[in-house]
């Protein structure tokens, strides 16, 4: 996976991208250069990781004597959480920034924000909280986007080595000046459409950046699941458990030929096979074909012989007449 991009100063939503709306109204003269394109931006977003994993991200605070109560999760959102309102993860507010190009966080707390590359994030989704003692009450439902984060600095070439970084992002109302935390009781009324958005459009822009090793695997793939064809009793590479699939080569070409012929008819020899007129000729190490192979029937011959290809004659055994 890819690795992060730490920064230092938050970018401008309004100096820094180009809108989405403006991006659609017209058509760019390249898709190359230019300011990436804004999807979306919330200037007030929670951020939660596990304690154990929240170095990983950078913007995280630093712990001091003074603020280590801070970096707990805040209500009205941390009453959904287990473990004594979620003493078990650090949060931190961000402005969170849905480019074209990458995925921005920004703590202007820490002054530090990380820009993620979208291949980085193997998984998200919504996800709903309730309040853990009060679970029907609905001033205390809201949702967030659950993420799985994989950076190539978090471990080692193993996929199984390592953990993935599973970071939350809630989005909040922001607190008026001088007012506590403690003071917000109600979770904000537009957290779902803010949430909402901001899902939809991290998987827009997720579509836009696929994962570069499964494009590699693709590639790889194609000498064990290439061009498949269709023929019975022949010999050469055969698909095990399906009898008379041969796999074609995998530059699409067609697989061995049947046994006993010297090749395949194809519209680079088939000259070497027919007249212009479609009359058969052979060819040169092929099979030998039976008497009256590629030669046209006149109506005279066809009318002497009867149904079935049997000849009209004292001999033959006339079919039963239909009766009413």
């Amino acid at each position: 996976m890819l690795p992060p991009t730490v920064i230092r100063s938050c970018p401008s939503a309004d100096n820094d991208f180009q809108p989405l709306s403006e991006y659609q109204a017209q058509t760019p003269d390249t898709f190359f250069d230019g300011k990436p394109v804004l999807y979306y931006h919330d200037e007030n977003v929670k951020a939660w990781v596990s304690t154990e994993q929240h170095e990983d991200l950078f913007f995280f605070s630093k712990e001091t004597e003074n603020n280590n109560s801070t970096l707990s999760p805040s209500p009205p959102e941390c009453y959904a959480l287990e473990n004594n309102w979620g003493k078990h993860l650090r949060e931190e507010r961000v402005e969170a920034f849905v480019a074209s190009s990458k995925l921005i966080l920004f703590s202007h707390k820490s002054g530090t924000g990380i820009e993620i590359p979208y291949p980085a994030i193997t998984l998200h989704a919504v996800k709903n909280f309730s309040h853990v003692e009060k679970p029907e009450d609905a001033s205390f439902k809201f949702i967030g986007v659950y993420m799985q984060i994989e950076f190539s600095s978090s471990g080692g070439d193993d996929d199984e080595s390592f953990d993935p970084i599973e970071l939350t992002l809630i989005p909040s109302k922001a607190l008026p000046e001088g007012q506590s935390s403690t003071e917000t009781p109600v979770v904000d009324p537009l957290n779902s459409e803010r949430t909402t958005a901001l899902f939809n459009q991290i998987s827009a822009c997720s579509n836009l950046h696929p994962d570069p090793h499964e494009e590699e695997d693709e590639e790889d793939d194609g000498d064990d699941f290439d061009r498949i064809v269709f023929e019975a009793n022949a010999e050469g590479n055969a698909v095990e458990g399906l009898p008379g699939v041969m796999r074609g080569d995998i530059n699409g070409g067609l697989p061995p030929p049947m046994p006993g012929s010297s090749g395949w008819i194809t519209a680079d020899n088939v000259n070497e096979f027919f007249d212009t007129d479609g009359n058969w000729i052979g060819g040169d190490g092929g099979s030998e074909l039976g008497d009256g192979a590629g030669r046209v029937r006149g109506r005279d011959e066809v009318e002497r012989d009867g149904p079935n290809g049997q000849e009209n004659g004292h001999d033959t055994d006339p079919k039963r007449p239909r009766t009413e």
